[in-house]
Protein backbone atom coordinates (compact mmCIF):
# COMPACT_ATOMS: atom_id res chain seq x y z
CA UNK A 1 0.00 0.00 0.00
CA UNK A 2 1.15 3.30 -0.74
CA UNK A 3 1.29 6.23 1.34
CA UNK A 4 0.26 10.04 0.49
CA UNK A 5 4.17 11.11 -0.19
CA UNK A 6 4.44 8.52 -2.57
CA UNK A 7 1.81 9.93 -4.68
CA UNK A 8 3.56 13.50 -4.96
CA UNK A 9 6.71 14.59 -6.66
CA UNK A 10 9.65 16.72 -5.80
CA UNK A 11 8.95 19.60 -8.24
CA UNK A 12 12.47 20.54 -7.81
CA UNK A 13 13.87 17.07 -9.07
CA UNK A 14 11.13 16.96 -12.01
CA UNK A 15 12.19 20.73 -13.23
CA UNK A 16 16.07 19.49 -13.15
CA UNK A 17 15.40 16.66 -15.24
CA UNK A 18 14.14 18.27 -17.84
CA UNK A 19 16.13 21.00 -18.05
CA UNK A 20 18.31 18.38 -18.85
CA UNK A 21 16.45 18.28 -22.31
CA UNK A 22 17.56 19.37 -25.31
CA UNK A 23 17.09 23.14 -24.69
CA UNK A 24 14.59 23.63 -27.95
CA UNK A 25 12.06 22.03 -25.92
CA UNK A 26 9.82 24.49 -24.19
CA UNK A 27 8.77 23.13 -20.92
CA UNK A 28 5.23 24.23 -21.66
CA UNK A 29 1.68 22.17 -21.35
CA UNK A 30 -1.86 23.06 -22.91
CA UNK A 31 -3.97 21.46 -20.40
CA UNK A 32 -7.92 20.87 -22.53
CA UNK A 33 -11.16 19.99 -20.57
CA UNK A 34 -14.54 20.96 -20.19
CA UNK A 35 -14.89 20.23 -16.67
CA UNK A 36 -13.39 23.40 -14.67
CA UNK A 37 -12.72 21.21 -11.65
CA UNK A 38 -10.40 18.83 -13.52
CA UNK A 39 -9.33 21.31 -15.68
CA UNK A 40 -7.81 23.44 -12.84
CA UNK A 41 -6.49 20.25 -10.59
CA UNK A 42 -4.43 18.85 -13.70
CA UNK A 43 -3.28 22.97 -14.54
CA UNK A 44 -2.22 23.39 -10.98
CA UNK A 45 -0.42 19.98 -10.08
CA UNK A 46 1.93 20.53 -13.32
CA UNK A 47 2.17 24.41 -12.29
CA UNK A 48 3.76 22.77 -8.79
CA UNK A 49 5.74 20.98 -10.77
CA UNK A 50 7.58 23.96 -12.08
CA UNK A 51 5.60 23.52 -15.48
CA UNK A 52 4.61 26.52 -17.78
CA UNK A 53 0.69 25.97 -18.12
CA UNK A 54 -2.19 26.90 -20.78
CA UNK A 55 -5.84 25.52 -20.30
CA UNK A 56 -8.56 25.59 -22.98
CA UNK A 57 -12.15 24.54 -22.19
CA UNK A 58 -12.39 22.63 -25.30
CA UNK A 59 -11.03 22.12 -28.97
CA UNK A 60 -11.44 25.03 -30.75
CA UNK A 61 -10.01 27.15 -28.19
CA UNK A 62 -7.18 24.61 -27.94
CA UNK A 63 -6.26 25.31 -31.60
CA UNK A 64 -6.46 29.09 -31.18
CA UNK A 65 -3.97 28.87 -28.27
CA UNK A 66 -1.76 27.10 -30.57
CA UNK A 67 -1.38 28.75 -33.39
CA UNK A 68 -0.65 31.70 -31.17
CA UNK A 69 2.13 29.76 -28.80
CA UNK A 70 3.39 26.52 -29.33
CA UNK A 71 3.30 23.64 -26.33
CA UNK A 72 4.89 20.70 -26.61
CA UNK A 73 2.61 18.62 -24.56
CA UNK A 74 -0.87 18.75 -24.58
CA UNK A 75 -3.13 16.90 -21.94
CA UNK A 76 -6.69 16.53 -23.52
CA UNK A 77 -10.07 14.88 -22.51
CA UNK A 78 -11.45 12.91 -24.52
CA UNK A 79 -15.18 14.35 -24.36
CA UNK A 80 -15.81 17.66 -24.68
CA UNK A 81 -18.35 20.32 -26.68
CA UNK A 82 -18.25 21.07 -29.81
CA UNK A 83 -14.81 19.40 -30.81
CA UNK A 84 -13.71 16.81 -28.80
CA UNK A 85 -10.05 15.79 -27.73
CA UNK A 86 -10.25 12.60 -31.03
CA UNK A 87 -11.31 15.61 -33.69
CA UNK A 88 -8.47 18.23 -32.16
CA UNK A 89 -5.99 15.47 -32.54
CA UNK A 90 -6.78 14.90 -36.09
CA UNK A 91 -6.56 18.25 -36.73
CA UNK A 92 -3.20 19.20 -35.12
CA UNK A 93 -1.82 15.59 -36.70
CA UNK A 94 -3.55 16.88 -40.35
CA UNK A 95 -1.99 20.04 -39.81
CA UNK A 96 1.52 18.68 -39.92
CA UNK A 97 2.09 19.03 -35.61
CA UNK A 98 3.99 16.04 -35.46
CA UNK A 99 6.36 17.21 -33.07
CA UNK A 100 3.48 17.57 -30.33
CA UNK A 101 2.96 14.96 -27.53
CA UNK A 102 -0.52 14.42 -26.93
CA UNK A 103 -1.62 12.80 -23.68
CA UNK A 104 -5.73 12.00 -23.81
CA UNK A 105 -6.61 11.98 -20.38
CA UNK A 106 -10.12 10.08 -19.85
CA UNK A 107 -12.65 8.20 -17.86
CA UNK A 108 -12.82 5.45 -20.66
CA UNK A 109 -10.83 2.01 -20.76
CA UNK A 110 -12.27 -0.18 -23.61
CA UNK A 111 -9.88 -1.37 -26.07
CA UNK A 112 -11.99 -0.13 -28.51
CA UNK A 113 -11.63 3.78 -27.85
CA UNK A 114 -7.62 2.94 -27.70
CA UNK A 115 -7.37 2.07 -30.68
CA UNK A 116 -9.64 4.90 -32.54
CA UNK A 117 -7.02 7.31 -30.34
CA UNK A 118 -3.71 5.86 -31.40
CA UNK A 119 -5.53 5.87 -35.09
CA UNK A 120 -5.74 9.70 -34.73
CA UNK A 121 -2.29 10.42 -33.87
CA UNK A 122 -2.88 10.25 -29.87
CA UNK A 123 0.79 9.62 -27.74
CA UNK A 124 -0.32 8.09 -24.49
CA UNK A 125 -3.26 7.47 -22.40
CA UNK A 126 -4.27 8.64 -18.53
CA UNK A 127 -6.88 8.21 -16.85
CA UNK A 128 -8.34 10.68 -14.79
CA UNK A 129 -7.77 10.95 -11.24
CA UNK A 130 -4.35 9.67 -11.07
CA UNK A 131 -1.40 9.94 -9.04
CA UNK A 132 0.55 12.61 -9.60
CA UNK A 133 3.51 10.38 -9.47
CA UNK A 134 2.02 8.63 -12.81
CA UNK A 135 0.78 12.43 -14.15
CA UNK A 136 4.58 13.33 -13.96
CA UNK A 137 6.08 10.16 -15.53
CA UNK A 138 4.21 10.58 -18.05
CA UNK A 139 4.72 14.44 -18.48
CA UNK A 140 8.51 13.73 -18.70
CA UNK A 141 7.80 10.77 -21.03
CA UNK A 142 6.08 13.53 -23.29
CA UNK A 143 9.45 15.81 -23.06
CA UNK A 144 11.77 12.92 -23.67
CA UNK A 145 9.84 12.00 -27.05
CA UNK A 146 9.48 15.48 -28.00
CA UNK A 147 13.20 16.25 -27.86
CA UNK A 148 13.77 12.73 -29.86
CA UNK A 149 11.64 13.80 -32.67
CA UNK A 150 12.92 17.10 -32.79
CA UNK A 151 16.52 15.50 -33.11
CA UNK A 152 15.35 12.87 -35.57
CA UNK A 153 13.77 15.53 -37.86
CA UNK A 154 17.53 17.29 -37.81
CA UNK A 155 19.33 14.49 -38.51
CA UNK A 156 16.89 13.42 -41.30
CA UNK A 157 17.74 17.11 -42.36
CA UNK A 158 21.40 16.43 -42.21
CA UNK A 159 21.60 13.63 -43.99
CA UNK A 160 19.15 15.43 -47.18
CA UNK A 161 21.77 18.02 -46.91
CA UNK A 162 24.51 15.32 -47.05
CA UNK A 163 22.93 13.34 -50.01
CA UNK A 164 22.19 16.53 -51.73
CA UNK A 165 25.65 17.70 -51.61
CA UNK A 166 27.34 14.41 -53.12
CA UNK A 167 24.95 15.08 -56.26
Amino acid sequence: MTSPADETIDSGIFTSRLRRLDLDVPPRILVVDDDELELELVADRLKYAGLEVAVARDGKEALRLLERSGCSVLVVDWQMPSMDGIELTERLRASGKEEIYIIMLTARGSGFDYDRGYRAGVDDYLTKKLPDTELMARIHTGFNMVALRRELKRARARIAELEAAQS
